[in-house]
Parts: C-alpha cells; structure tokens; sequence
C-alpha cells in the first residue's frame, strides 16, 4: 500500500508539471501575440511622435506595421482619445471619430494605458465593427499632456487560428482567460464561454498583468488513482502469498529509480534544449539571483560587449558599473520601484560601456519571479542591443530638426529678398515713366521703343516677384481648416474674373458642388488660377466654354475644371506644374509660370492630388483632388 501511494503521488507530481508545462507553453504563445501588438502600436506612436502628416500617410504606414506583426489585424491611431485613422479601413469604417475616453462603458481600460502611461490590453470585448478581440493601447505624451494613442486590435479568431489557444472539447487540458469585468466588478469568463464544470483535475493559474487577465490551465480529468487502482487490488491480493509479496516489494525501488532517471535525464534535456535556444537567439539571455546577486549571462553577452567571463562579471553590481552615468540613476530608480512593486515585469532602454570603452544602446526587459510574501527573488530576461535603431533615430530628429530652421530661413528669405527688390524696380519705373513723359517729343522712336521694353520689363519682374512670393507664403495649418460652400466661393471667384469672361463672351457651366473642408484663401487662389488659365489659353475659333464639376469619393474630394481652349501636348503635362514652367512666350500669353506650381503646392497641403488631361486643339481637364477631413 506505500508504494501504491508513493506511485500515485508520482502520478500526480507528474500531472502537475504537465499541467504547468501546459501553462508556460500557452503563456508564451499568448505573449508571442502580445509582443506583436506591443511592437505595432509602439512603431505607430514613433511615427506620430517624429513624422508629420501621419493621418494622410496612414495606409501604408499601417500596412508596413501589419506586415511586420502578422498576429495583428488591425492598427488604429487616436488624435487624444477620437479615433481618426485605421488600417485596414474596410470593415472597420465604424469606428472612425468614435471617442473611447468619453464612452463611460469602456474607457476604464483606457485609462489604465493612460495611467501606466505603457501598453495595456483591453477585452476581449464586442468590437464596434463586429466580433470579438482584444485591444491593445499605448498612449503618448507632449510637454506632460495625452498627446494620442496608438491601439491596435487581436481577433479571437486569429488567436485561435494560429495555434495560440485552444478550446477544442477533445483536448487533455482546460484553458480558461478569466478577468474582472473592470465595470461591474464581476470575474467573467471569456474563454471558454460554455459550462466547464466537468474539469475537476489539477489547475494552475498565472496572471497576465499587461490585460490584467488569469490564464488558467486545469486537467480535465485526473488518472493518477485510475493508474494505480488495478495494482492495489492486486497488492492486497498478492500480499496473501508471502513470497510473492516479498518478491513484488523488491522489484518497486528498482522500477521508482528507473523513472526518477528517466525524469532526470528529461531534466538535463530540457537544460540543453536551454542552452541551444540561447544560441539561436539575437538576445542576451540572463538569470539574475537577487538573493545571492549572482548573475548567469549566455556567451552572446561577451561577444556583444567584448568582455572575458569572469567570477567577477558573474556579479549584478558589475553590470550595474558599466550603465551610462547619465542613465544609472534613471535605472536604478526604475528597477528598485518594480521590485517593491507587485508587477512581473521590468523593461528599459539604456546605454551601457563595452570593452573598448564605446557605449551600445540596449533595450533590458525581465520577468520577475517572487516568493509566497511578494519578494522579488529571481528575474529572468533578455538584452537586445538597439544601437542602430537608437542612432537612427536621433538622425531623423536631427535632419527634421534642420529641415524646419531651413524652411524657416527661406520663408525669411524669400520675404526680405522680394521687399528689397521691388523698392529699386518701382524707382527704375517710375523714373523712366518720369523720362518718358518729360523727353519723349526729343527722342526717336527707337529710344521711346527701349523705354517702354524696360518699363514692361520691370513691370514683368514685380508680378514675377510678387506670384514667387505668394508661392512661398502658402501654408498648411490644421487649427486653420473650416467648412467652405464650395459653391459660394466659386461665386466670388467668377464675380473677380467677371470682366475677362465678359470680354471673352466665356460659357461657365458650374455644377452642383460638394462642400470642402479647407483654407479658405489657398482654396480660392486655387480655383482662380484654374478659372483664370482657362480663360487666358482659350480657342480663339471657338466660344469658351468652362465646366466646373466635382465629386465626392471614399477619402477624397474629386474638382474638374474642363475648358475647349488651345490643349496641351502630353508631353508637357507634367512639366507644367513645375516652378517657373511656360510653354509659351510671354509676348502671346502674358505670366511668370508660378500659377500652376502653387495650385499644386495647396493641392498637396491639402492632402490630395493634381493632374492635367489634354488633347492639342480640343482643350484640357484640370483634375485635384481634397482630402476629407472630419
């Protein structure tokens, strides 16, 4: 009967670690999932952070992040707490300008990630746009203030689609995700939804703090007592026979030490297992010992930093000699607070000294395990060196940082140079006006020719300077934007050309027109210098007739403006939206050649696109598009 209940607490030792097994393997899975959605919305809050027009751009930003995270479906960014992009956009069109801060049933978990002011996974939850997943956000700051989120979204079905859990009714093992409704304050079930009562062998549980979630793992049916029942009823029948017995009772200290050898050398395979995953790795794995300080760090660490093994290096406080002054403090503040705290995780980035006495940027991240009262006792983790990332990006702050000074040097610029030029033009004008007048009856025609060519001429050069000008000073200012009647302003854009349409005898045809949200002086310069060309390159065989259309897509607003004038050569069309660009000289059609590069400088700050269709003789269609903003 001892060895019968020696076998069955052997048993049931060994349906525990399977039970735990079970447990780190599906932890790992659920964090491999997690990483992918940390990584995503982190890349997302750089790029909203360092990279301007982030909204317009951000389909291919969300395309390239999703790429990089394939257990993500979908990445949203948050202007504050108001959704106002996400990829992919189809399917998930119903979220858009919805604001998770002020919906009172969910915002709880939003301002957890607030809060820690890092990444915090809400749900699952019943998603706006249909099905169920979890969400992750990650919120970021400016000068102390919430700035944005960046979120992202896990389907349940992916996770089960790739392996990540399983609720299958055939499988040896019960997974159970359990959390506190952080609402109504009640422990909810999400996986499995279905009554799972029948599971009564051993569980295990481990919280998930970064949804603040219980993933439990239970063996739904135990066989250690069904194992051994059949041997005890034939112990106790055996043990009638002496000899039998005494034989049977010699034979199980041999049969126990073959198990716990076979046990041992699963325990030395899963060390070699262990040590060759350390290999295969990019990072520095480590096993810090808080209550001895000792430290195992794997070879890559040596490599990395150029450092000999040494007992010394075995130490935590030699790793603490070599973090970067400027961070040690920032370091240690940050570890000692995880330690006092109850968290099971701790993560850093910062710089620490190699060999050669040069610094590498790492990220440090652990898993913090603690003892029955909450100490922290051991920590296990990773070194990632970040030095070209870290560098990287301080160069892309360094070069946006120069490129602002410089544009603001050429605004400046262009401002003081036109101011200083055309003061000496309006004297050269004046005074040959002045020459004209007063000794025009004393010269010849050839000199009273040459001072009209150099009055023209300075009078070309001041509209040149003044449209050059102009064209430097459009800008784009979000705070600015407001709903224009697209309609209206075409009415003050025809009434100013009135006089040239009248004398042309012009056909306008204006269509009904969608509203634009917009700058409202840009915007007109931009219709007026479409309208204004198209009356100035007109047939002169043909009436002039004007056709101003426009449409309203998915993400942009489409404008036409289709004349029946001279046309241009396809080669040209191009060419023509350049700075300067004429295809014509100035005597048969007067102008500097900045009209069309400054339509397309506001198109552009406007989000949208500009482009030209022409047939030589037949006429032109001048196309932009908007974008739409809400």
């Amino acid at each position: 009967m001892y060895l019968s209940y020696a076998e069955y607490q052997l048993k049931l030792a060994v349906e525990r670690e399977e039970v735990i097994s079970k447990l780190n393997e599906l932890e790992n899975r659920l964090f491999s999932a997690l990483n992918n959605g940390i990584s995503a919305v982190k890349t997302l809050a750089f790029y909203a952070q360092n990279q301007a027009n982030v909204i317009a751009k951000f389909e291919s930003i969300g395309k390239e992040i999703l790429a990089s995270n394939p257990l993500v479906d979908v990445i949203q960014y948050l202007d504050s707490g108001t959704i106002v992009a996400v990829y992919p956009l189809e399917g998930n069109e119903a979220v858009i300008g919805y604001n998770v801060l002020e919906d009172s049933t969910r915002n709880i978990e939003v301002l957890e990630a607030v809060r820690r002011k890092d990444v915090f996974f809400s749900g699952p939850i019943r998603l706006k746009q249909g099905g169920i997943g979890i969400v992750g956000r990650y919120p970021f700051f400016k000068n102390g203030e919430l700035q944005g989120l960046s979120a992202i979204i896990i389907k349940v079905e992916t996770i089960f689609e790739n392996g990540l859990l399983s609720d299958h009714v055939d499988e040896k093992f019960l997974v159970k995700i359990t959390k506190t409704n952080p609402n109504s304050g009640e422990i909810e079930n999400y996986i499995p939804s279905r009554d799972v009562s029948e599971a009564s062998g051993f569980a295990a549980s481990r919280l998930i703090d970064i949804g603040n979630w219980t993933l439990t793992v239970q063996l739904k049916k135990s066989t250690a007592f069904s194992g051994v029942f059949l041997e005890i009823v034939l112990r106790i029948v055996f043990s009638i026979i002496l000899g039998y017995a005494t034989w049977n009772f010699a034979r199980q200290p041999a049969l126990l030490r073959k198990k716990l050898e076979e046990q041992s050398k699963e325990i030395l395979a899963a060390n070699e297992r262990f040590e060759l995953a350390t290999k295969a790795t990019s990072d520095v794995i480590w096993d810090w010992d808080i209550v001895n300080n000792k430290t195992y760090r794997s070879d890559l660490f040596f490599q990395l930093l150029g450092y000999d093994e040494s007992d010394q290096i075995g130490n935590n406080d030699f790793f603490i000699s070599i973090i970067h002054p400027q961070d040690i403090d920032q370091v240690n503040k940050n570890l000692e607070e995880t330690l006092q705290s109850s968290g099971l995780f701790w993560e850093q980035e910062f710089r620490i000294k190699k060999a050669d006495n040069s610094y590498a940027f790492i990220n440090d991240k652990g898993y913090i395990l603690r003892n029955v009262n909450g100490e922290a006792i051991r920590m296990i983790g990773a070194t990632q060196d970040i030095s070209k990332r870290k560098n990287a990006e301080i160069e892309l702050l360094e070069a946006n940082k120069s490129l602002a000074n410089v544009n603001q040097e050429l605004k400046i610029f262009a401002f003081l140079a036109s101011h200083d030029m055309r003061e000496p033009l309006r004297m050269i004008s004046s005074f040959l006006t002045l020459l004209q007048k007063k000794y025009s009856t004393e010269l010849d025609q050839k000199a009273n020719q040459y001072i009209n060519f150099a009055i023209d001429g300075s009078k070309r050069l001041t509209i040149l300077i003044n449209d050059l000008l102009e064209y430097s000073k459009v800008g784009f200012d979000p705070n600015n934007l407001e709903k224009i009647d697209t309609n209206e302003l075409l009415k003050e854009v025809l009434s100013l050309k009135s006089d040239i349409i009248r004398e042309s005898d012009a056909e306008i045809i204006l269509e009904d027109l969608p509203s634009i949200w917009g700058i409202r002086t840009p915007i007109q310069i931009l219709f007026q210098n479409l309208i204004g060309n198209a009356l100035k390159y007109k047939n002169l065989e043909v009436k002039p007739i004007i056709r101003i259309s426009g449409s309203v897509g998915k993400d942009f607003l489409e404008f036409s403006i289709e004349d029946n004038g001279i046309g241009i050569e396809a080669e040209y069309l191009e060419h023509i939206f350049g700075i300067l660009n004429r295809l014509h000289s100035k005597e048969m059609y007067p102008g500097t050649g900045m009209g069309l590069a400054t339509c397309r400088k506001i198109v552009t700050q406007h989000g949208g696109e500009i482009w030209a269709e022409s047939e030589l003789g037949v006429g032109s269609k001048f196309l932009f598009t908007l974008k739409i903003y809400e």
